[in-house]
């Protein structure tokens, strides 16, 4: 062989080599996770197997796996022991406070085809026949049975017969049983075959345009049942009129102990590829985010909820008008505040004011209304200005201790004023009486003393 071949292969198995290990490496290292969806060879398990496969190529680090349900039906209760962390269930699914729901797939109805001479017009005359339900455990065989217990039927008066849907559809084509029922999308093909059949018809719930049609009150029993109106010609020729149906929500749901960044991811991974997802399981091209939350059968996941809210705003948009309203609320009340203290200090202006206008009064009364100054003045005359700008001064310090006025520098210029006015008064009256305030009998520099001469006039004398 020649070298060069030889170092080719060489090369290609040294590259193979790499290739394994890294994928062996990152196998390895991969969460493992799996999801319950029915059994083998039923629409469950191949939505469930559509999932995996998605989670499996863009959810980085997970491998998932798809397992069947506990005892091959019951996907939820696989969760519920432990044995998957995910499963594909039904709405109206008994479970607990341990399941968590990540995405609502899509609605199932439940078809119930009768034969058009079979002599059944509503399901109370489903008393005495035979009525093909599903495998046993089944969504099927679940939803079914909740309609038989709306209408009450007593032991024994109707057949249900458990079995797997290809038995049971070829027991009614050879009219064995009187009736099937199929949990089924919107466009089932089992029930686009099966009505092919001729004189195969849709059993309605009632007339859907009636007021409060049956489907109504079933759904009143058992809220998380949804109600549907099928229309006219959805399966080619038939249904011939709108035919009412109950069914369920498909939903993706998760153990409460998934993280919520796995549960996020995978919430992410089935919307941004629901175009591929649509490709193997036509229905789940409908999927959308708008759904109620308050109406899931089971809570939903942490994780999932930060998906669904990965365009919401901030908390501070989300909640500006609250927090207008209380910036609002809180401007108003510091103006109501500033109006009392405005009023306040108008109050306290104004009985400054008062005292202002009293002392301007007094002191008018020399300086304007007298052509003679202060000091040439009766003693009787003087004594009563200083009395009433006395008055005045305890007035001042009353309204400062009941709080009408404000010990500011107004109130300060105006206790300046009548100290000055009354430091005058009382010099003019101490000179008068010679008190000096001294020791000896001579009075200050520059103060002249008042003498009376033997004739009257007075004289002025030098210091």
């Amino acid at each position: 062989m020649p070298k060069r071949r030889i170092a080719w292969l060489v090369s290609l198995l040294v590259v193979i080599g790499l290739v394994v290990a890294v994928a062996a490496r990152y196998w390895q290292g991969a969460e493992t996770l799996r999801i319950a969806a029915g059994t083998q060879g039923s629409v469950v398990y191949r939505l469930g197997t559509a999932l995996a496969d998605t989670m499996n190529g863009h959810v980085p680090g997970v491998r998932v796996s798809v397992v069947e349900g506990e005892g091959k039906r019951n996907s939820l209760q696989t969760v519920l022991n432990g044995d998957a962390e995910l499963a594909v269930a039904f709405s109206d699914s008994e479970g607990d406070g341990n399941v968590r729901t990540l995405v609502p797939l899509y609605e199932l109805y439940l078809y119930m085809i009768i034969w058009e001479d079979g002599g059944i017009t509503d399901v109370p005359g489903f008393r005495g026949r035979r009525i093909g339900i599903g495998p046993a455990g089944s969504g099927t065989n679940t939803v079914a049975r909740r309609l038989m217990g709306h209408y009450a039927f007593d032991e024994g008066e109707v057949t249900l017969i458990n079995d797997s849907h290809r038995t049971i559809s070829k027991a009614f084509l050879a009219h064995e049983i009187d009736a099937v029922c199929i949990l089924g999308s919107i466009e089932s093909k089992s029930v686009a075959r099966m009505l092919k059949a001729p004189g195969a018809k849709l059993l309605s719930l009632d007339d859907p345009e009636r007021i409060a049609p049956v489907m109504d009150g079933i759904r009143i029993k058992y809220p998380f049942v949804v109600s549907h109106v099928i229309p006219k010609h959805l399966f080619g020729s038939k249904p011939q009129q709108p035919t009412g149906v109950i069914g369920v929500h498909a939903l993706l749901v998760a153990s409460a102990e998934l993280s919520d960044s796995m549960a996020r991811e995978i919430t992410r991974a089935v919307f941004e590829n629901k175009l591929e997802l649509g490709g193997k399981v036509r229905r789940l091209r409908e999927l959308s985010e708008e759904f109620d939350p308050n109406k899931l059968r089971f809570p939903l996941h942490p994780g999932a909820a930060q998906y669904y809210r990965r365009d919401e705003p901030p908390a501070i948009l989300e909640w500006a008008d609250t927090i207008s309203l209380f910036i609002t609320l809180v401007l108003i009340g510091w103006s109501g505040v500033l109006a009392v203290a405005a009023q306040r200090r108008r109050k306290h202006k104004g009985a400054l004011d008062d005292l202002y206008a009293d002392f301007s009064s007094v002191v008018h009364t020399y300086d304007e209304e007298h052509e003679t100054p202060p000091d040439q003045m009766e003693g009787g005359e003087l004594q009563a200005i200083r009395e009433r700008l006395q008055g005045l001064r305890r007035r001042s310090f009353e309204a400062l201790a009941s709080g009408n006025i404000e010990a500011n520098n107004a109130f300060v210029v105006f206790n300046d004023y009548l100290r000055y006015e009354l430091q005058e008064i009382e010099r003019i009256q101490r000179a008068r009486r010679g008190d000096f305030g001294g020791d000896g009998d001579e009075p200050p520099a520059g103060v002249e003393a008042v003498a009376a001469d033997d004739s009257g006039e007075a004289e002025t004398e030098p210091e």
